[in-house]
């Protein structure tokens, strides 16, 4: 088996690379780098929708919440679903038509000032290097599970992303993904289905009968409703301050293309969350496994050679699609914001695309560190959300919906926003239901610094 998956992936591997030296052309400069020069079209920008939230949050994630709460495990994924919604419904026409590759274009249009951009530009930058770990962390937990060392694996893995990434650019990051996509649908329901044809269902609910996991297993009420809101409204709402989204969104032909591709997102993404979750509750009713290893201990336990290698195969799909995308939004943040943007405005689309080059080596690293230092891809990926979502949502819809909002209510939002994420991370101070109510402060502030400053500096 291992040889056989071992050759699996060098294939898969060499593949992903071809396909982006096919569209190397949509990579000419810096800008098309970023946005593929506006050429998207509706399945290509799936590819991007589903790519950026087909993760391994889902994929291996999924079954780690899956084997330890039950079919609740599904709420993370519901939430990706719905981002969905709020990124096609909320959004689209705005970031298309005003042209806004980031979130930080529209803040400096609409507050006028570089302080709202630096706070956005600095919590996306962290936000993506623990979600690019996340991701690793996965990587980490398959290469384990085939006996190989962990940490070779996520390197691996890492620099064919990068390599694939850099050769042309969003583009690649989506026309890969569509692949990627392919491979995860195709190996999860496959899967599924031998699992269920051969009594895994029965399993599982032999297992509630026999007390050896919880009577909740089966029911949405393996999580409390304060947990379900923190797995769902991070992970909804922080797709409208999201770099990758707002890049998706610009890259497309046409804003309807945006928007119908979202919405055709969504009812893939559906059917796709159940089926993790049900690999994990299987892994620890039949086999006792728990977290991370849940889902490889079914696929390498359960499974025929062929099967396990094509899941093996999703893994590393579901890997590669959302990071590629972390790569390509971390270049428009940092080199486009923060470098062209604030300090050498002069520089050219040839000196910010050698530069892709040196940056994205650093988050590989930082990415790799982190990821050996964590264990928890759901956990990872849900603080990453939420963070970027206390910083951003506010000072955003706020500034769109609020004409009398000023700079100084954003930036002191953004500040209080942070510190209540920090003290909650800390496990200093926490908000009841704070996935709702960690944006009350925020809000407050904003609402109060604005309406004292706003003589002085609101927009008319």
């Amino acid at each position: 088996m291992i040889a056989t998956i071992l050759v699996v992936m060098a294939i898969y591997f060499l593949l992903m690379i071809a396909i982006s030296w096919k569209g190397r052309k949509y990579a000419s400069d810096f800008t098309s780098y970023l946005n593929t020069g506006r050429s998207g079209g509706i399945l290509l920008l799936m590819g991007g929708c589903l790519g950026a939230q087909i993760g391994n949050g889902l994929v291996v994630g999924g079954a780690e919440q899956g084997s330890m709460v039950g079919i609740a495990g599904i709420a993370y994924a519901v939430g990706c679903a719905i981002s969905f919604l709020t990124t096609g419904l909320i959004i689209n026409d705005m970031v298309y038509n005003g042209n806004y590759m980031s979130l930080g274009d529209y803040l400096k249009e609409r507050y006028n000032s570089d302080l709202p951009v630096w706070i956005y530009d600095i919590t996306t930058v962290l936000c993506y290097i623990g979600g690019l770990a996340s991701q690793l962390i996965a990587g980490k937990a398959l290469f384990e599970a085939l006996g190989l060392n962990g940490v070779v694996g996520i390197i691996i893995i890492a620099v064919v992303v990068f390599l694939y990434s850099q050769i042309s650019g969003y583009w690649g990051a989506m026309a890969t993904s569509v692949i990627q996509i392919g491979v995860i649908i195709i190996g999860l329901f496959l899967t599924f289905g031998h699992l269920i044809l051969n009594g895994a269902w029965d399993t599982i609910t032999n297992a509630v009968a026999g007390g050896t996991v919880p009577p909740t297993f089966t029911k949405l009420s393996g999580y409390s409703p304060e947990i379900w809101l923190m797995m769902i409204i991070p992970a909804s709402l922080s797709a409208m301050t999201d770099q990758v989204g707002w890049q998706r969104i610009n890259a497309a032909k046409s804003a309807k293309a945006a928007k119908i591709s979202s919405i055709l997102s969504l009812f893939v993404l559906l059917p796709i969350a159940v089926v993790p979750v049900v690999i994990g509750m299987y892994g620890t009713a039949a086999y006792g496994a728990t977290g991370t290893t849940a889902f490889f201990t079914v696929i390498f336990g359960a499974l025929p050679n062929v099967f396990a290698a094509l899941m093996v195969a999703a893994v590393v799909a579901a890997v590669m699609s959302t990071i590629d995308g972390c790569l390509i939004a971390f270049s428009a943040i940092i080199l486009k914001d923060i470098y062209k943007g604030h300090i050498n405005k002069n520089a050219t689309d040839a000196q910010l695309s050698k530069m892709t080059l040196g940056l994205n080596v650093v988050l590989i690293i930082l990415g790799i560190l982190l990821a050996v230092s964590s264990s928890s891809i759901i956990g990872l990926m849900a603080n990453t959300y939420l963070f970027l979502c206390a910083s951003c949502l506010v000072p955003f819809l706020g500034g769109w919906l609020w004409k009398k909002a000023t700079t100084a209510g954003a930036v002191v939002s953004s500040i209080v926003g942070v510190i209540f994420t920090v003290l909650q991370f800390a496990d200093i101070y926490t908000l009841p239901y704070s996935a709702i109510t960690l944006f009350i402060p925020s809000l407050i502030v904003f609402v109060v610094v604005s309406l004292f400053t706003q003589k002085k500096t609101a927009i008319q």
